[in-house]
């Protein structure tokens, strides 16, 4: 393994906030650690692939989410990016969401 910078984020002041860079193309992961600011600029799929594991990662005392539930919600969410308007409007409905 290479190089490792090790951060702290500084628990009396927590700030972890993300957004566009600015440019439409790239996302910046922002930190406030107990050494100031540190930013890490992410490319649009690297963020798209961040935001889909942080989002089927449950907290840790989180019952009701399974190792199964996480991997039906993994598949649905790749599914849907793929999908047309059609075909999330009929998988909004066998979910039972109303389009509205």
């Amino acid at each position: 393994m290479g190089d490792r910078t090790r951060y702290r984020v500084d628990d009396s002041r927590p700030s972890v906030s993300y957004g566009p860079a600015g440019d439409g193309e790239e996302w910046v992961l922002a930190f406030t650690t107990t050494e100031g600011r540190v930013e890490v600029v992410l490319g649009e799929e690297t963020m798209y692939e961040l935001w889909t594991e942080v989002r089927n990662v449950p907290w840790p005392n989180a019952t009701h989410h399974t190792e199964e539930r996480s991997r039906l919600v993994r598949q649905v969410v790749h599914a849907a990016n793929g999908a047309d308007e059609d075909g999330l409007r009929e998988a909004l409905a066998a979910l039972g969401v109303r389009d509205e």
